[in-house]
Formats: structure tokens, sequence, C-alpha cells
């Protein structure tokens, strides 16, 4: 059997086309893209071109899109460069934010900033009832994660966009996780920034983009810190291979997420049915329970708790493991946390039950995965969960 990698939230294997497009900007156009001679002029006008039709397929103007090392870069700057260039306040986030957003919140908290949590229900969603409360004076910036990698929870992005709007608080979401499952329609999205990784969608590691509203760039104009200049927003010579290759990546997908005040409609496509048929195939499984909500969530993700048939808990890390083994790869948690022991933060916020908090799953399926594959990870997973449970008798 061929190795099953279903772990695409962590990362995702570089699609053949970003590796040829990477293979020949290395080679024929590797001019530093700030050179005026015609080597540089060259890499520029490739840089540019990429923008450009980056901006285009997420229907936003070039002038609006920089790029960074990642979301994680993404995400430190949106917080902290806007925080340069305001009065001390609150930042408002989730309490099932990525970890980057969640160290540099910890670190504006040092400089002065109040940051309070947005608390979630039991699926992963924040409570709207204290939308009130978080959006009221002195909050100033709200961070918001669109689509949670650990339990697929969708976030209500529009709403909460439109009610900062009205309180004129700036929005920020990272969308690492939902750019893969779709297109993102900037021009029709109540959001004054955007954070995205490349290789969570077939694009090449050491890339990302953070989407900037012109209003936002003009305060940022203010105090110019992290080289915010000639339309990039950190210091250093840009990556022209990797930017050619995140387009090309970008260009790959082809259908738009419809996004409405309070929902984000993903397309349907052979990556949801995959998930489907997967979650079909391991719904009846006594040794899973399933956790995150069922229909405000990411197409792609599966989450659930393991433990043996009389409800005692199995950490998720000897699955992982055990299944590794059998060349079916999937995680416990997200990738820049899992390698932690202790608790999942994410099943902390949801309210688990301690015994169970570090006994998560997590599934998430990409576009190179067949019916084959689905009929083969179930019968493994399903196996190594009955030798778990013969092993804890």
């Amino acid at each position: 059997m061929n190795d099953i990698y279903l772990d695409a939230s962590a990362t995702t294997p570089p699609h053949l086309d970003v590796i040829t497009k990477l293979k020949d900007i290395q080679f024929e156009c590797w001019g530093n893209p700030s050179s005026i001679h015609k080597v540089g002029v060259i890499a520029r006008e490739i840089l540019e071109r990429s923008r450009l039709s980056i901006a285009n397929k997420l229907k936003a103007s070039s002038d609006e899109l920089f790029f960074t090392s990642g979301a994680t870069e993404s995400n430190y700057l949106a917080l902290k460069a806007v925080s340069n260039n305001l009065d001390r306040g609150r930042i408002v986030i989730s309490s099932v934010e990525h970890p980057s957003i969640n160290l540099i919140a910890n670190q504006l908290r040092n400089e002065g900033w109040d940051i309070k949590y947005w608390p979630v229900d039991s699926y992963g969603i924040i409570d709207l009832d204290l939308l009130e409360e978080v959006l009221s004076p002195p909050t100033k910036l709200v961070s918001i994660i669109w689509g949670q990698s650990v339990i697929g929870s969708i976030q209500p992005i529009n709403l909460i966009g439109m009610e900062c709007k009205k309180r004129n608080i700036l929005f920020h979401t990272d969308a690492t996780q939902v750019l893969p499952c779709g297109l993102i329609d900037w021009s029709n999205l109540n959001v004054d920034m955007l954070s995205a990784s490349a290789h969570k969608l077939q694009g090449p590691k050491g890339i990302g983009l953070l989407m900037l509203r012109k209003g936002i760039q003009d305060l940022l104009m203010k105090n110019p810190s992290y080289g915010f200049k000639n339309g990039s927003i950190r210091s250093g010579t840009e990556s022209v291979p990797l930017i050619a290759g995140f387009s090309t990546a970008i260009d790959l997908l082809n259908e738009y997420i419809e996004v409405k005040d309070n929902q984000t409609l993903f397309p349907v496509n052979n990556v949801s049915k995959m998930t489907s048929l997967l979650k079909r195939k391991l719904i009846n499984n006594k040794h899973l329970t399933f956790i995150g909500p069922d229909k405000e969530r990411l197409p792609n993700n599966l989450s659930f708790l393991c433990h043996t048939e009389a409800m005692i808990p199995i950490k998720g890390r000897e699955i992982v493991r055990l299944l590794s083994k059998h060349g079916v790869y999937i995680s416990s948690g997200s990738a820049c946390s899992s390698s932690s022991q202790g608790p999942n933060p994410i099943l902390v916020a949801i309210n688990v039950d301690k015994t169970f908090q570090e006994s998560g799953l997590r599934i998430t399926i990409g576009p190179w995965i067949s019916n084959d594959d689905i009929t083969s990870v179930s019968n493994i997973i399903f196996e190594s969960l009955k030798s778990l449970e013969l092993k804890k008798q």
C-alpha cells in the first residue's frame, strides 16, 4: 500500500506545476528584483506579474497584497505593526487562535495592551451573545481565526467585521486553513487584514501573504516600521521563485467561497466528497467521538476523541505513531503545537473533559486523496484502535 497523507492542515505536498515553476524561475530569473539593470528588471516583472495574478484571483487590488515568509509572520505583522500605530487599548482574540496569534498577544500584553479572549461554545464557535461586551471601548483591534485547524470551526467573519466597522475597530482574520478550500473574494469581505500561507495549498514553503486595506496602509505609513515601503511590508530581498510558485498554487484553485453575514459556504469538490465519505465510514466506530460543528466547519476536516469501547481515553499521540508505522499520516493537533506534551489547548477551550484533552485526532484531506485511500484508511484506523484497546485491557 502507498503512503496516505491526511495532514493537509499542517502542510501539503507541492503540486508538480509549482515545482516546475520554482525550478524554471530559479534557473532563469534569479536576479534581485530591486536591481535596476536588466537581470533585476526581469525579476521585478515576474514578481509584479505574480502579485497581480494572485490579486486578480482573490478579487483584490495588487497594492493591497504584501508577501511575507508565511501566515505566522503575517499574523505577527498584522497585530504588531498596527498596534504600534494605535494608542493603547484592548485587543480581542478568540480562545481558539493559532499559537502565533497567542504569542504576539502575550507580547502586546507586556507592552501595555489589554488582551481579551472571546470565548467559544463546545463547537469552537465564538459566543455572539458577548459581541457587545467584547467590542465595547476600549477595543481597538480584533483578530479572529476564520477556520480553526484542529476542530474545523468556521467563524462568522463577515458579521464580526460588519460589527467592528460600525465601531471603527480594526479587524484581522487568519485565513490560512480557509484559502486551500476555495478562492476568497476580498472585495466581498468585511475584513481589514487577512493572513494566508502558500504551503497549505500545495504551494512552496517560506511564502505567505498579508492583505491590507488602503486605510490600514495609511495608518502604517505614520510609523513605517518593518520595512513598509515600495510595495513591501518587510525588509529584505523578495524571493521571486517562491512568489511565482505561490501564484501557480493559487491558479490551481477554481471555485469561490461564498461568504454571507454569518455563513461561509464552500464549493463542493473531490476534497469535500472524500471527507464526507471517510466520516460515513468512521461515524459508527465505537472508539471515536466526533467533535466540532457539523455544518460550520472546514470541508476537509475531521476531528474526534479516541477511547476504548469502555470510554477509557487513548492518547492521540499514540495513535499518530501507530498509524505512521502503517503509512498513514494524521495529526493530534495543530502542527505548531502538536509536538508539545500536555492537553490540547483547543480541546481545553471547548471544555472537553480533562481526561480526554490529550485524546484528540485530526484528519485533513487534500485533493490527492482517492476513494481507495479512504477505504484503506478507515480499515487501518479500525484495526489500529482495536489493537490499542486490547493492550489496555
